[in-house]
C-alpha cells in the first residue's frame, strides 16, 4: 500500500470508529493515576479513540523513518554502482580506483576488482555506461597502433596503456621519436629503445650521432648504434675512441663485442679494428676473448701466441685448441667455434 492511500485509509477507519462510539453515546469515563496526580474525566469516545490516534501517529512516524532510511540505502547503492564503473573503468586503464565505495558488499567487489587486470576480449563491447564505451574504444584503438591524445586519456608516464599510448606515437612520428631522445630522462628506457631504432633506421647518422651526445644509450641502444656506425659514410663514423667509451659504459658479452667486430671488419681497416679490441681487453681483461677473435680474423699469430702463452691452463681454451689444429696445418672458421 503506498504511503498517501494508508493515511487517507488510516483516517477513514479512525473517523468510522469515533463516529460508531460517538452515536453509542455510553457517557463519560473518569481517569484517575493518584502516582501521577491525574484525574481527567472525558467522554468514552475520547479514551477509546485516542490510543487509535496514537497508533495511527505511530507507525506513520516508523513509515516515515524506514522509508527515509530505504531511501538513503537506495541512493547510497545507485552512487556505488556509479562509483563501481569508475573502478571498472580505472582497470581498463591499468590504474588503481580511488573511487570511495559505502556498501559493505559493493565495498568488496570493488577491493576485489582493483586486484584484478581486466582486458578488452574484442572490439564490438558494447555498455549503457558512455565513459566505459569510450574508455573501450580508445583502447582499443590503441592496441591497434594508433595513437590518442595524451590530454584525453589523462594517465600518468608510467601507466601501461600510456606507454603503449606513446609507443604509437614513437612508431608513427620521427620528428616525435628525436623529441622523446632530447627529453630522454623523462620516459621510460623501453620508449626510448623504439624511438632509438626508428630513429636509426630513418635518420642520418650525423643526427643519431648528435642525439647519442647528449644521452645514456642502453646495451641494445649502443649494439645498434655501432651498426649503423659501420656502415655509414666514413666522414661521420665514429673514432675508436668514441667506440671505447660506449663499450666501457655498457656491460657487454665478448659475444656481442664478435658481432660488433664483425660489423666494423667491412668498414675498418684491420689496424684500426685491431687497436680497438686491444684497447678493449685492455680496459676489461674478462672481453680478452673478442680481442684474440680480431686477432685470429686476421691471423696475427705473434701476438695470439703471446696471450695464450701468458694465459692460465684452463683459460682460452677454445683458441689453443684452434692454434694447435692451425699449427698442424688444418684449418678452421673461427666464428664455427666461437659463436656456438
Amino acid at each position: 500500500m503506498g504511503f498517501k492511500k494508508y493515511i487517507v485509509a488510516s483516517f477513514l477507519l479512525l473517523a468510522i470508529i469515533a463516529g460508531y462510539v460517538y452515536s453509542l453515546d455510553i457517557g463519560n469515563y473518569n481517569l484517575v493515576i493518584a502516582e501521577l496526580n491525574l484525574n481527567q474525566t472525558l467522554p468514552i469516545a475520547v479514551w477509546i479513540i485516542t490510543p487509535a490516534i496514537l497508533l495511527f501517529i505511530a507507525s506513520l512516524l516508523h513509515m516515515i523513518f524506514y522509508n527515509t532510511k530505504s531511501y538513503f540505502t537506495k541512493k547510497t547503492i545507485l552512487k556505488d554502482i556509479d562509483n563501481l564503473s569508475l573502478v571498472v573503468k580505472d582497470r581498463l586503464l591499468k590504474k588503481n580506483s580511488s573511487a570511495m565505495l559505502k556498501t559493505k558488499e559493493l565495498k568488496e567487489v570493488g577491493n576485489i576488482l582493483n586486484q584484478l587486470d581486466l582486458n578488452l576480449i574484442n572490439n564490438n563491447l558494447t555498455s549503457s555506461l558512455n565513459d566505459i564505451t569510450k574508455i573501450s574504444e580508445q583502447i582499443i584503438k590503441i592496441k591497434k597502433g594508433e595513437y590518442i591524445n595524451s590530454n584525453n586519456l589523462k594517465l600518468s608516464e608510467g601507466n601501461e596503456i600510456m606507454k603503449m599510448n606513446i609507443l604509437n606515437r614513437v612508431n608513427n612520428d620521427d620528428n616525435f621519436a628525436i623529441e622523446v631522445l632530447k627529453n630522454s630522462t623523462k620516459y621510460d628506457s623501453s620508449i626510448l629503445e623504439v624511438a632509438f631504432k626508428n630513429i636509426i633506421n630513418n635518420k642520418s647518422f650525423a643526427t643519431i650521432k648528435k642525439l647519442a651526445l647528449n644521452m645514456k644509450l642502453t646495451n641494445n641502444m649502443v649494439k645498434l648504434f655501432l651498426e649503423k656506425d659501420s656502415t655509414s659514410a666514413k666522414e661521420f663514423s665514429l673514432t675508436n675512441s668514441e667506440i671505447l667509451v660506449y663499450v666501457q659504459d655498457n656491460k657487454f658479452t665478448n659475444n656481442e663485442l664478435i658481432i660488433i667486430a664483425r660489423n666494423y671488419k667491412k668498414s675498418m681497416s684491420p689496424e684500426q679494428l685491431i687497436k680497438l679490441f686491444e684497447d678493449i681487453s685492455a680496459a676489461d681483461e674478462t672481453l680478452t676473448t673478442s680481442y684474440l677473435y680480431v686477432l685470429f680474423e686476421y691471423e696475427m699469430i705473434v701476438q695470439i701466441r703471446e696471450i695464450l702463452v701468458n694465459s692460465q691452463k684452463d683459460e682460452y681454451i677454445i683458441f689453443k685448441a684452434l692454434l694447435d689444429l692451425k699449427d698442424a696445418g688444418k684449418h678452421y672458421s673461427v666464428d664455427s667455434l666461437i659463436l656456438k
